[in-house]
């Protein structure tokens, strides 16, 4: 048996994950990982102020090529306090997951939904046992809030709706 026939139909093997290090254009020291061997970064980890430690990493998390998931450590602990998302493709993070109280527990969603750079939708678990208990949305885009929802017992039912706009109650209106 030739070589040529023992590799036949096999397919070639994996490319070996390549990481590369590069400085960014404002200086910061930037780790790219080619995990698949077509020159395009898959993932990068970003030390923006060069101090050694990993400040946030860049995920392509549904393999397009655009890196549109960030971990970030915004209080510099050494831990991933938020997650931001571009969930609409346009290259802005729309959608941020935080952690707020700095435990180590995401408690917190806001959402631009509708791409204008504000956010209008603000989830809360504020007492941390995994259930939203605050809502408020600002539907009209004017930067203010139109209604908040609420679960002030925690039981995980909400209990009160306030609208901030009376005109938007639909009981006002009845």
């Amino acid at each position: 048996m030739t070589d040529h026939e023992a590799t036949e139909g096999l397919e070639a093997a994996d490319p070996e994950p390549r990481i590369v290090q590069v400085h960014g254009e404002h200086g910061e020291t930037i780790y790219a990982l080619d995990q698949d061997g077509d020159n395009v970064a898959d993932a990068a980890a970003y030390d923006d102020d060069n101090d050694g430690v990993i400040d946030r990493i860049a995920i392509d998390t549904d393999g397009d090529g655009t890196l549109e998931t960030e971990l970030r450590d915004l209080d510099g602990d050494g831990r991933i306090d938020a997650v931001f998302v571009d969930t609409d493709g346009d290259g802005h993070k729309d959608v941020a997951i935080l952690d707020s109280d700095g435990d180590g527990e995401f408690d917190r969603v806001i959402v631009d939904s509708d791409g204008d750079g504000r956010i209008d939708t603000d989830i809360r678990d504020t007492n941390h046992d995994g259930r939203a208990d605050y809502i408020a949305r600002d539907e009209d885009g004017d930067g203010r809030r139109d209604y908040t929802i609420t679960d002030s017992d925690h039981d995980g039912r909400f209990d009160t709706v306030h609208y901030d706009d009376p005109k938007n109650d639909p009981l006002a209106q009845a």
